[in-house]
């Protein structure tokens, strides 16, 4: 609770400028979720209003557009690494970023492999699930012409900005009444996680003694 409590307060001083200047940030460094700004904007923006015409407009002026252009912006920053420098700091950097050579060519393989690069890199850019910063260092390293990465990174990121904001529009409220449950849940997967990893590594400790 203590993060939404954080983005309450950023969002209720700034207001949209919060919002694009909050996903510049988490376009810069990789520890923040690439969902989180823009589903604690909407939560924040549009809770209680019930779904009509009026709310979509104000989702879409309020924070689709300015994380859309938020996202655009941040995105230049790797880019420009990467047109510059190319796969030697991803190399290097990549681990720190949580992105590897192997995401950037698989990535390059599918615009290859695609006969529509810029309606594929439109589609990718729609997808929460895809690392932002792997296409942003792709277009980079291939030299992909600034104008067309611009245009497609923003029409892309104003896609998923505003069906991210109306899953934090109508899911919200349930998230927040159900967190400490949500929490609770969290930590016992994380306890399970690091019990059968503990209890595999000894195991297979055991096989090397025996072998």
């Amino acid at each position: 609770m203590s993060l939404l409590t954080a983005l309450q307060d950023f969002f209720l001083s700034y207001g949209v400028f919060g919002v694009f200047l909050g996903s510049i940030t988490e376009q810069i460094i990789a520890p923040i979720p690439s969902s989180i700004v823009v589903l604690g904007a909407s939560f924040l923006v549009m809770q209680g209003l019930p779904l009509s015409l009026g709310a979509f407009q104000n989702l879409f002026i309020s924070v689709s557009i300015p994380a859309a252009a938020g996202v655009t912006v941040g995105s230049l920053f790797y880019y420009f690494i990467s047109y510059k420098i190319g796969l030697p700091f991803v190399e290097r950097a990549g681990k720190y970023l949580g992105v590897s050579v192997d995401d950037i060519q698989n990535v390059e393989k599918r615009v290859k492999d695609s006969d529509y690069e810029n309606l594929f890199l439109f589609g990718i850019r729609c997808v929460p699930i895809i690392p932002s910063i792997a296409v942003n260092l792709f277009c980079g390293l291939i030299k992909y012409p600034l104008k067309n990465y611009l245009v497609v990174t923003f029409l892309g990121a104003l896609v998923q900005a505003t069906l991210l904001g109306i899953v934090g529009w109508q899911v919200g409220n349930v998230y927040v009444s159900l967190a400490d449950d949500i929490s609770f849940l969290n930590d016992m997967v994380t306890i399970i996680i690091v019990v059968a990893v503990v209890l595999y590594i000894i195991k297979k400790k055991r096989e090397g003694n025996k072998s």
